[in-house]
């Protein structure tokens, strides 16, 4: 198991601990591929490949809304809250990432949440 992989595997098993039953999916993302890396069992087998393909472009498109410079330093994660659900995106560099999809009920306590995410996928230095 590579280094990333051991990372990625710390994340999914810290998602699956505190989100519990919210926990949808994790899809590790690179600039040119991306792999579902954790799916709950229940989920609808219909276009799981082609939704998450769609999400990933979006993302991969996204510019973050400050600059590098600005006081507030580097873009690290976006969390967008929907009706039915949450993702969350962990930046781990400018073309590589995780996106985790969760159910709406998961919003509870969410900034503590997603701080955690980030230092599990970040490298050790």
């Amino acid at each position: 198991m590579t280094e990333m992989e051991r990372r990625h595997y710390e994340l999914v098993k810290l998602v699956r601990e505190r989100a519990r039953g919210y926990f949808r999916t994790a899809v590790r993302y690179t600039a040119d591929d991306w792999s579902v890396i954790y799916r709950r069992g229940d989920l609808p087998d219909e276009r799981p490949q082609r939704r998450s393909n769609a999400i990933v472009e979006k993302i991969r498109e996204r510019e973050p809304l400050r600059e590098p410079d600005s006081p507030f330093g580097e873009f690290e994660s976006v969390v967008e809250l929907y009706e039915g659900g949450v993702f969350i995106v962990i930046r781990e560099s400018p073309s590589a990432g995780v996106v985790l999809s969760l159910e709406r009920g998961a919003a509870e306590s969410l900034a503590s949440f997603v701080v955690e995410c980030e230092r599990t996928v970040a490298p050790e230095t």
